[in-house]
């Protein structure tokens, strides 16, 4: 509204600016002192401020501001200490004291106590959950997000030289939608053949030395190579079901150098080829609408996307630190292109990371990165569905015609979790989120991570037919190892934010622990290759640390009820 106003060139701007700030103030007051609506949002019902809207503006009660006053002395007098706030990228400060959204964080609280759902896993999952149940939510404060925004808008724009000089264009140079263009990665080293390049005519390829170079499509490194999957950095899952003071993604951020610092650290024959982040970088795509509700459920469009590009801008300065001769493959997700990707969802990804699918020789293997999120629900963008179906049979028949040693393919949706014939509604079973993350009952069904079988079927008969080597995917957020009925693995890798435990947990992991971490492939001679989950260093801790920061605190009964009296 502020911006709004400020773009106004006319007379009336300084008095529009007056009437937005009050109208500002009177939001925040009344977000106070909404004890029956839903004041952990700050937002009123929408009948209400229809009702109420024209009242307000005319005038303000005098006696409900000296009411707020005098119960913000009372509040900030009270001995009650409340969880630390956290905020983006820095360091907790030591101590915070309530206000009325802590005051529903108690009451919510207090009400977990007494059902005993914080402490009794079994009445926690017996419990169904309530996809409306919204108390337990906080809003992002956008206002250093907008401040950010603004500053960069109001840039005065670089010269040539400064962009060129700058440390940003020689960690980007060869990242995201540097890397993944014409439907391959372009990678210093890891040079690719020029009939892989997206609308490469060979009838008019000139003999020079760039054409006949050697190139990854031969196997140049005889004891083989490695790479690297991992999958479901999230930026923003934690704030997304934890009742945070501040919401923000620190932890996440945390998380991923970690797993930066881990893969730099690899030197000689174990040095990866390159990284594949399977999906879900992020969060918070604009039209997302997920199995709960949540924070982005309520926020406007234009929020959601500041809150997107934000966290797109830390994925990217995190991952950039990645060491310069690795190569890294983003992969998109339901959380970055939604559960019914469309046109405009998917164009809005690519804008930041490049191409959403594309194919790469590494060591004479062969690797299709696909957006299997549009096979999970191909409705929004129909077109764009044939398009990469044809597509993949198109690089499938290359990758063997071309004799390659493997062929791997990557995608986010684990294609199924048992066994490629798997019915739709044949996992019976759910997984859980840790306790405190989400509505009370948190669970989803295990049978909601797969690609339906309508769509399924049509790419496994293509992996079947040219002898697919290997899937891998995350999405579910814990590992599982699969296999097909013609000997394909299909291998689900867990995260490197929030776990999910699956109650049949013990059956799909093959014996893998659940945790936070990255799954390491070694490969060697032809069809021949080796996978090990890696748990991060102390990986524990940091989990433990993320939950600890996020979570909701119990307080002691007497002091619950000390904070109701007050």
């Amino acid at each position: 509204l502020l911006q709004a106003a400020r773009r106004e060139r006319s007379a009336s701007t300084k008095f529009a600016l007056g009437n937005i700030k009050a109208k500002l103030i009177k939001l925040k007051l009344r977000s106070r002192l909404d004890f029956s609506n839903d004041g952990v949002l700050g937002v009123q019902a929408e009948q209400e401020e229809e009702e109420d809207d024209d009242e307000d503006d005319d005038q303000i009660d005098h006696s409900i501001l000296m009411n707020a006053s005098i119960s913000s002395s009372a509040r900030h007098r009270s001995s009650i200490m409340f969880p630390p706030t956290y905020r983006r990228c820095s360091k907790p400060s030591a101590s915070y004291r309530g206000s009325e959204v802590d005051e529903k964080f108690v009451k919510y609280n207090m009400n977990m106590k007494l059902a005993g759902l914080m402490e009794e896993e079994e009445e926690e999952e017996e419990k169904e959950m309530d996809v409306e149940y919204v108390d337990y939510v906080r809003k992002p404060n956008l206002a250093s997000i907008i401040e950010q925004y603004d500053a960069m808008a109001n840039h005065p724009k670089y010269s040539l030289k400064q962009v060129i000089m700058s440390r940003r264009f020689f960690l980007y140079a060869h990242r995201f939608a540097n890397a993944q263009f014409q439907r391959t990665l372009v990678f210093p080293s890891l040079p690719q053949p020029p009939e892989l390049y997206h609308g490469f005519d060979d009838t008019k390829a000139m003999l020079c030395g760039e054409c006949t170079k050697v190139t990854e499509k031969q196997r140049t490194r005889p004891k083989g190579h490695r790479f690297i999957i991992t999958a479901d950095t999230q930026y923003g899952i934690l704030m997304d079901g934890f009742a945070m003071n501040t919401p923000n993604w620190s932890q996440e951020i945390e998380i991923s150098r970690k797993c930066v610092e881990q893969i730099n650290a690899m030197v000689g024959d174990e040095r990866p080829l390159f990284v594949c982040v399977c999906g879900d970088l992020v969060d918070t795509e604009s039209s997302f609408s997920g199995a709960i509700a949540s924070w982005k459920k309520v926020m406007k469009g234009w929020e959601r996307n500041l809150v997107f590009e934000q966290q797109v801008n830390d994925f990217k300065r995190v991952w950039s630190g990645l060491h310069p001769d690795i190569a890294l493959v983003c992969l998109c997700g339901n959380h970055d292109v939604g559960n019914r990707p469309t046109k405009a969802s998917i164009e809005h990804w690519t804008s930041s990371f490049g191409d959403e699918y594309l194919s790469f020789w590494a060591n004479g293997s062969f690797n299709l990165c696909l957006n299997n999120c549009i096979f999970s629900n191909p409705t929004g963008a129909p077109d764009l569905f044939d398009e990469q179906l044809r597509w993949m049979e198109e690089k499938l028949a290359y990758a063997r015609e071309n004799d390659a040693t493997h062929i791997f393919v990557y995608g986010h949706f684990p294609w199924f979790l048992k066994h490629e014939e798997e019915a739709d509604d044949e996992l019976t079973s759910h997984s859980s989120a840790p306790s405190g993350w989400g509505p009370p009952g948190t669970k989803f069904e295990d049978g909601y991570f797969t690609v339906p079988y309508e769509w399924r079927k049509i790419a496994m008969a293509m992996f079947k037919k040219y002898d697919v080597t290997a899937c891998f995917s995350g999405h579910f957020h814990q590992n599982v190892t699969a296999q097909s009925s013609w000997g394909m693995p299909m291998i689900v890798t867990g995260p490197l934010s929030m776990n999910l435990h699956s109650s049949i947990a013990h059956e799909l992991s093959n014996g893998e622990v659940n945790g936070i971490g990255m799954r390491i492939v070694d490969v060697g001679e032809k069809g021949e290759f080796v996978h090990k989950w890696t748990l991060l260093d102390n990986e524990e801790e940091i989990f433990e640390h993320a939950i600890e920061r996020c979570e909701r605190q119990l307080l002691s009964e007497e002091k619950i009820a000390e904070a109701l009296i007050e």
